[in-house]
């Protein structure tokens, strides 16, 4: 019984931070078999808030603000559960570094300014990190002359904002002397080889195409 009332503890909105107020304590040593679990069990929550319509459950539950923006709860779960970027971007960097990151001064006015929705690192390589929500269109309504798909416009503008913001950044990171990260700590990685990744939209926008042919065009 003891059992079973823990593992239905565990499976709620709040297990993730039980597990790892856990580890922090010490209570939980087993290192290894202990973050196996905690994964798989963020991985199903990653999946029930992108198809399974749990994001509002994830705000009022997890976050504790009912009123939280999307975007502003997905960055919330990303930067919680980090090691998730850790695997997409080549296996480069650490840790989060910042998040909402300045990657450029302002004009005179104030205005101009780019940010980035992380900056992720490790001693020597950067990542830019752009999130949009899950439900932002991959592709138009049309095909353009050779026949393909036309991407869309959400997508095309995400493109073109990542690599300003790594422009950007790379020169802020190789220009300023005293930025700082999410813990106050000083930023000294230098921007070698650096990468920028769009995170956008969701696998469901194709595999929801009725028509077999448009689906595996767009697949491919």
């Amino acid at each position: 019984a003891t059992r079973e009332s823990i593992i239905d503890m565990l499976s709620g909105m709040k297990g993730a931070t039980i597990v790892r107020d856990l580890l922090e304590s010490g209570a939980l040593n087993d290192q290894d078999i202990v973050n196996t679990g905690y994964r798989r069990q963020q991985l199903q929550l990653f999946e029930n808030m992108l198809y399974n319509d749990c994001l509002d459950e994830y705000k009022r539950y997890v976050i504790g603000k009912p009123t939280t923006k999307d975007e502003t709860a997905w960055q919330h779960f990303f930067e919680q559960n980090e090691w998730i970027f850790g695997y997409g971007l080549s296996y480069r960097f650490n840790t989060i570094l910042q998040r909402e990151f300045a990657a450029s001064d302002t004009d005179a006015d104030g205005s101009g300014q780019v940010n980035t929705d992380f900056l992720t690192a490790d001693n020597r390589f950067t990542a830019f990190v752009e999130l949009k929500k899950p439900d932002t269109p991959l592709f138009g309504t049309a095909r353009n002359r050779s026949g393909a798909w036309k991407l869309s416009t959400e997508l095309l503008e995400a493109h073109s904002q990542a690599l300003q913001q790594k422009a950007a950044g790379v020169i802020k990171l190789e220009n300023s002397r005293h930025l700082t990260g999410n813990k106050g700590q000083r930023i000294s990685q230098r921007s070698l080889a650096a990468q920028s990744t769009v995170i956008i939209g969701s696998w469901s926008e194709i595999e929801g195409d009725i028509n077999y042919t448009r689906q595996r065009e767009k697949q491919q």
